[in-house]
C-alpha cells in the first residue's frame, strides 16, 4: 500500500514536471534559434557594411581621380600659351597664300601672260614683310629666294618667281619636278640687333651686312643644319662674302628676327604650320591615345635599330644622315633590358633578344674566377655591371644565364664598402674622374639591380647589400641633400627606394621619395615660357651644373615620378598624387612634342631612320638611343598606372 502510494506521488510529479522540461526545452529550441537568427542577420549587417566600406574606398578613389583630373584641366586651361605670331593670319590665308605660290608656279611654266594682280587681295594690303618661298622635291632644296612687296600676297608671288630662276640647287626646279614640288613660306618679322643671350636657335633667324654685301638665313637653317649660333655666323659670312670671321669685325651689323613659317610636304594633304620646324600640340591634353601612339613609335623605332650584329645604332645625324661612330656600353644596355622585357610578349622580339642578349655575352662580358664584370673601352664601370645584371633578371633566358647573373652580382658586392657606399669602378680608366659624380648615377642602377636579383632568386644577401647602400645613400642623397643635390640621381634612387619600400614597408623610404620628387618638380617648365616647345621639360637655367636640356633627363625623371606618384597613392596623399601626375603628363607633352613623327621630318632625306625616335632636344635634332628607351620606359608606366580615356 505505500509503495502504490509512492509510486502515485512519483507519477503526479512527473507529470507535472515533465510539460516543464518540455517547455524549458522548447525555449531553449526557440532561443536558439533566434541566437542563430541573430547571428545571420548580425553576419548579414557586417557583410554589408564591409561591402559598403569597400564601395566607400572605391568611391574615394575614384573622387580622388576624378578630382585630381578635374584640377589639372583647369590647371591645362589656364595656360596661356604665346605662338608669337606678328601677322593675324588664319589656316585660310596660310591657305590662299600657298595657292597664290603654286599658281605662280603653275603661270611660270605655262608661259601665262595673264596679269597676276587679282590674286593680291586686298586684305593683304599694307602688309610690308619680306618673305622666303623655298621649294623641295623629295627633301632636296630647289631653290629659296625672298621678295617684300607692300601686299603680303604679291610678295609671295614675286618670292616664288624668283626662286623658279634660283639656279644653285642642282639647276633648280625642272617641270618635270612639279609633280613632287613641296613648297614653304616664310614670313619674316621686325628686326632686333642680335642680342646672343636673346636668340634662341629655330625659333629666330639672322641677317648680317656690311656696306652692299649681307646675306640672310631664316629660322630653319639653324635646325635643319643643325649648326649652333657661332656656326651660322661663320656660314653666314662666308655666304655674304665677307670671310668667316666677319661677325667679330665691329663695322658688321648682324641682326635677328622671328618668323612665320609654313608648307606643304609630302607627309600630309595639309598645309603645316611649324613652330622651329616642327608640329607641336600646345596643350598638354594627355590621353591613352597619344601615350600609345608615341609608345607604339618609339618601340618601332628601336626595334628597327637593333642592327644586324645585334647592338643598337647608338647616335644618328639626321641633318647628316649619318650614323655617328661613337658608342656607350651603358645606354646600350639600357636599350637591352628593355628589349628584355619586351621579348616575353612576341616571338620575333625574343630572338632578336636573343642575338642581343649573345652579343653582349660575347663582346662585353667578362670573368675573374667568380666575379663577372663588363668590359669596354678598356675599363669596367659599376653602372654597366648593374645593367647587365638588370638584362639577365629581366630575360625569359635567365635560367640559361643564371650562373653569369649571379657573378655580376658578386661583382657589384665586391665594390660596395663597409660604409655600404660603391666604388665606381671595377677596372679604373687610364684618365683622372670624379668618382662622387659617376655615383650619382651608378649607385641607385647598382641598388635597383641588387633588389630586382633578390626578386628573382630570393638570396637573402642581396636584398641585405641594397639595404645596406640605400642606407647609406639616404643620409648622403636625401638627409645631406643640400650639400649633395644632385638631379640626376633622382629617378634611380626614387625607383630602388619604391621597391624596397614593398619589401619592407619602411617608411624612411616613403619619405625619401617624397623629398626627392617634391625637389625635381621644382626643376620642370610648367609655364610654357619664354617658349611654348619648353613646357614639360627639366631644366633649370640657374643652375648649368645640373646639365644641358636633354630629353633623356625628362623621360627619365618621369620614369622616377610614376613611381613617387605609386608612393603618394598608397600613403593617401592626395596633394602629392596631383603634383606628380601634373608634372608627369607635363614631361609626357614634352617628349610627344619631340618626336619625329609625320612633317616635322619633311627636310630628311632618310625619314624611315629617324620616325618615332625622339630628339636630344628642342634646339637639337639628333638621336641617341637613350632618350627613346628612357621615354618607352614611362610611357609604358603610364599605360600602367594611369586609367587614361
Amino acid at each position: 500500500m505505500l509503495k502504490h502510494k509512492q509510486l502515485h506521488i512519483i507519477k503526479k510529479i512527473t507529470l507535472l514536471i515533465l510539460p516543464l522540461f518540455i517547455l524549458s526545452l522548447l525555449l531553449s529550441f526557440a532561443s536558439y534559434g533566434c541566437k542563430q537568427e541573430n547571428e545571420a542577420t548580425i553576419e548579414e549587417k557586417v557583410d554589408v557594411v564591409i561591402k559598403k566600406e569597400d564601395i566607400v574606398e572605391e568611391d574615394i578613389s575614384v573622387n580622388q581621380s576624378k578630382l585630381i583630373d578635374d584640377k589639372f584641366k583647369e590647371y591645362v586651361d589656364s595656360i596661356e600659351l604665346q605662338v608669337n605670331e606678328f601677322i593675324d593670319l588664319s589656316y585660310e590665308d596660310k591657305e590662299y597664300l600657298m595657292e597664290v605660290a603654286y599658281k605662280a608656279v603653275d603661270d611660270y611654266f605655262a608661259g601665262s601672260g595673264e596679269s597676276a594682280e587679282p590674286l593680291f587681295l586686298e586684305k593683304y594690303d599694307n602688309i610690308n614683310r619680306k618673305v622666303f618661298v623655298g621649294f623641295r622635291v623629295n627633301a632636296k632644296i630647289k631653290g629659296s629666294v625672298s621678295a617684300r612687296k607692300d601686299n603680303l600676297a604679291e610678295s609671295v608671288y614675286v618670292a616664288t618667281l624668283r626662286t623658279l630662276e634660283d639656279q644653285r640647287f642642282e639647276g633648280g626646279l625642272t617641270e618635270d619636278d612639279v609633280k613632287d614640288l613641296k613648297i614653304a613660306i616664310i614670313i619674316l618679322g621686325d628686326e632686333d640687333i642680335l642680342d646672343e643671350q636673346k636668340f634662341e636657335k629655330g625659333i629666330h633667324g639672322l641677317r648680317i651686312e656690311k656696306g652692299e654685301k649681307g646675306a640672310t638665313y631664316y629660322n630653319t637653317v639653324a635646325i635643319e643644319g643643325n649648326h649652333s649660333l657661332g656656326n651660322l655666323l661663320k656660314k653666314l659670312c662666308e655666304k655674304a662674302g665677307l670671310g668667316e670671321d666677319c661677325y667679330e669685325d665691329e663695322d658688321v651689323n648682324i641682326y635677328y628676327f622671328p618668323t612665320i613659317h609654313f608648307a606643304t610636304t609630302r607627309f600630309s594633304d595639309e598645309i603645316t604650320t611649324f613652330y622651329r620646324c616642327n608640329v607641336i600640340d600646345y596643350k598638354p591634353d594627355i590621353n591613352k591615345e597619344k601615350i600609345k601612339k608615341s609608345l607604339d613609335l618609339a618601340e618601332g623605332w628601336m626595334l628597327v635599330n637593333l642592327n644586324t650584329n645585334g647592338y643598337f645604332n647608338y647616335e644618328y645625324d639626321p641633318s647628316k644622315g649619318e650614323y655617328i661612330k661613337k658608342d656607350n656600353e651603358l645606354r646600350q644596355l639600357l636599350c637591352s633590358r628593355w628589349l628584355a622585357e619586351k621579348s616575353k610578349e612576341n616571338e620575333t622580339i625574343k630572338q632578336m633578344h636573343k642575338i642581343n642578349l649573345e652579343y653582349i655575352i660575347r663582346n662585353w662580358y667578362k670573368e675573374d674566377n667568380n666575379f663577372g664584370y663588363i668590359f669596354f673601352d678598356n675599363k669596367s664601370k659599376l653602372g654597366s655591371i648593374a645593367m647587365a645584371l638588370r638584362v639577365l633578371v629581366y630575360s625569359p633566358f635567365f635560367e640559361n644565364y643564371r650562373e653569369e647573373a649571379i657573378k655580376l652580382a658578386n661583382t657589384i658586392l665586391k665594390l660596395q664598402n663597409e660604409d655600404g657606399s660603391f666604388k665606381a669602378w671595377y677596372i679604373e680608366p687610364d684618365y683622372s674622374y670624379n668618382e662622387d659624380e659617376l655615383l650619382k648615377f651608378y649607385s641607385g642602377e647598382a641598388i635597383l639591380s641588387l633588389v630586382e636579383l633578390y626578386k628573382e632568386i630570393g638570396e637573402q644577401k642581396y636584398l641585405d647589400s641594397a639595404i645596406k647602400a640605400q642606407d647609406f645613400y639616404l643620409i648622403k642623397y636625401v638627409e645631406q641633400m643640400e650639400e649633395n643635390y644632385y638631379p640626376g640621381y633622382v629617378p634611380w634612387h626614387t625607383k630602388s627606394l619604391y621597391e624596397l619600400y614593398l619589401i619592407n614597408k619602411s617608411d624612411k623610404y616613403a619619405d625619401a621619395i617624397f623629398k626627392l620628387n617634391d625637389e625635381i618638380i621644382k626643376m620642370q617648365n610648367q609655364d610654357g615660357k619664354p617658349y611654348i616647345d619648353y613646357l614639360g621639360r627639366f631644366y633649370d637655367p640657374d643652375r648649368p651644373e645640373y646639365g644641358t636640356p636633354f630629353s633623356g633627363s625628362t623621360a627619365v625623371d618621369i620614369d622616377g615620378l610614376i613611381d613617387a606618384y605609386k608612393m603618394a597613392e598608397l600613403k593617401s596623399d592626395v596633394d602629392r598624387m596631383y603634383e606628380y601626375k601634373k608634372s608627369i603628363f607635363l614631361g609626357a607633352h614634352n617628349l610627344i612634342n619631340l618626336q619625329f613623327d609625320g612633317p616635322d621630318m619633311y627636310y630628311l632625306g632618310h625619314p624611315e631612320r629617324v620616325e618615332g625616335a625622339i630628339r636630344y632636344a628642342e634646339g637639337n635634332n639628333r638621336i641617341r638611343i637613350d632618350s627613346t628607351q628612357h621615354t618607352i620606359d614611362a610611357f609604358s608606366k603610364i599605360l600602367d598606372v594611369f586609367k587614361l580615356d
